[in-house]
């Protein structure tokens, strides 16, 4: 199977380096999985299921996103928040270098390992994540959003289903990422001894509300863009 590689490091003042690489099917984009260091209580499926979880303990006795962070868990555990770090996105196509926050740098992690497991709520952002861009602003994930909706809207129509080229779905689709932000979130409160992962979760839900305000509300703001 070909894979393709994206590498975080996290270069903190005090000379320390988090380094934490995903790798992800080339083809389809999903998160290749890998062993488990150790096993995690936190990380079995009914632990602060979302309500609105669709699988079954018998199929699925772990949260696939759950599973997945448990490695960020393991490695970001004593990390603070608000301490200022150099982080460095490695993608297949450039290299991207921003100081920001711990909560900020894992923010932009938890997302790409989340949109790439198996959680069905999460899957329609597989395909954004596998072109990830780090640290995007508002406006920048909005554009990225609407682009890759469309683009399955054009899929689903060679297929022979009826597209959505209305964006009429996309509300319910964030809706239900905003359901599972809150249950990860409960989730890591529980695992972590630190409160970096818990609010990089915060974050990404809060960016996940402004993004879905930009699409179904501010839209016509990038209508100027495509006048001749």
């Amino acid at each position: 199977m070909a894979t393709t590689k994206i590498t975080y490091s996290f270069l903190v003042p005090d000379g320390r380096c988090r380094v934490h690489e995903v790798v992800l099917d080339a083809e389809t984009g999903r998160q290749v999985s890998v062993p488990l260091r150790s096993r995690h209580a936190w990380t079995d499926l009914e632990y602060e299921k979302c309500n609105h979880c669709p699988l079954k303990h018998e199929e699925h006795p772990e949260c696939p996103a759950a599973r997945n962070l448990a490695f960020v868990v393991d490695d970001f555990q004593l990390e603070q928040s608000f301490e200022k770090v150099l982080v460095e996105v490695v993608t297949p196509e450039r290299t991207y270098r921003k100081e920001v926050t711990m909560q900020a740098g894992l923010s932009s992690l938890v997302g790409l390992i989340m949109s790439t497991s198996a959680c069905p709520h999460l899957d329609f952002l597989r395909p954004m994540a596998r072109f990830h861009l780090p640290f995007s602003t508002w406006k920048e994930g909005a554009v990225r959003s609407v682009s890759f909706y469309l683009l399955r809207q054009y899929f689903a129509a060679k297929q022979g289903c009826k597209p959505d080229y209305g964006l009429t779905e996309l509300q319910k689709l964030y809706d239900a990422v905003g359901e599972v932000n809150l249950g990860m979130a409960a989730r890591l409160r529980s695992a972590s001894e630190s409160d970096a992962h818990a609010n990089a979760i915060v974050v990404l839900d809060l960016f996940t509300q402004l993004l879905l305000d930009q699409v179904t509300q501010k839209l016509s703001s990038f209508e100027m863009l495509f006048s001749s």
